[in-house]
């Protein structure tokens, strides 16, 4: 491995300590809310400890990012509140939940996300990482940031309205939902994916893994588990919201154009 990821194996072994203290915390209390901390808040400390205090774009970067995932998980009740993938092992699991958990809920999940800090090292450590791949990727993860927020922002406000009683509808299909039916993941992707550009978009390097390994968790298991759940509750008006939103992941802004247009011949 590179000399700029010199001391690697002390934070992983700090990730994997902290992902065990809060995974005895979740056997205490009944509730595995706990980990979903660590994915917002981890790489900023990783990004605090690789520049050593001192202001630089990668910290920043991954403050504004993790600080509004927080705030948004927070804001949504999460505190007290075990997400459906974890309750559902818990049931499938049964009485051996509370060891498989370490590894199948805590450590996985914080694996995936440290293959996205990998991209921390060469933006923090390397000095001679052009300025325009690094604006470049200052824009990528600050429109990524603001693309899920956005995303965010419909859904809560379409749950307002459905609670409220203002529309029968049962799935979000407008704004950003009319050109993917999962852009919050999407938005997430683009924040990685600008942190590997300010690591100097090299192919083929370990910072690679980053965006690499999280479009593989994203689009090939996230994705798939809420999209068998969505059917499984809404039946048909999801499938048909699969049929007019074909993208799981990436925004088709034409596409949805076009299908709208057909509508109305």
């Amino acid at each position: 491995m590179p000399e700029i990821y010199q001391g690697i194996e002390n934070h992983a072994a700090a990730l994997a300590a902290i992902n065990t203290a809060l995974w005895l915390v979740s056997l205490a209390i009944g509730k595995a809310w706990p980990v979903d901390f660590i994915w917002s808040s981890w790489p900023i400390l990783h990004a605090l400890w690789l520049s050593g205090g001192s202001p630089a774009l990668p910290l920043a970067l991954t403050a504004v990012w993790g600080l509004r995932l927080t705030a948004n998980f927070v804001r949504r009740g999460g505190i007290g509140h075990e997400d459906w993938r974890y309750t559902e092992q818990r049931v499938t699991l049964g009485r051996h939940y509370w060891w498989v958990s370490l590894m199948s809920v805590f450590m996985a999940q914080s694996a995936f996300m440290f293959c996205g800090c990998l991209s921390l090292y060469p933006a923090t450590r390397m000095p001679d990482v052009p300025t325009r791949l690094s604006l470049l990727g200052a824009a990528v993860c600050l429109g990524a940031v603001g693309l899920e927020a956005g995303a965010d922002a419909q859904l809560d406000a379409f749950i307002r309205r459905r609670t409220a009683g203002l529309t029968a509808e049962t799935v979000c299909s407008t704004g950003l939902w009319r050109w993917s039916r999962h852009p919050n993941y999407f938005g997430e992707w683009g924040f990685w994916l600008g942190l590997w550009i300010c690591a100097g978009a090299v192919p083929c390097s370990w910072s690679s893994l980053g965006p690499t390994v999280l479009l593989f968790l994203f689009q090939g298991i996230s994705i798939g588990l809420m999209e068998k759940r969505q059917i499984a509750h809404k039946g048909r008006e999801y499938l048909k919201y699969q049929h007019d939103v074909p993208s799981a992941f990436f925004l088709f802004p034409l596409v949805a154009v076009a299908r709208s247009q057909g509508k109305r011949k």
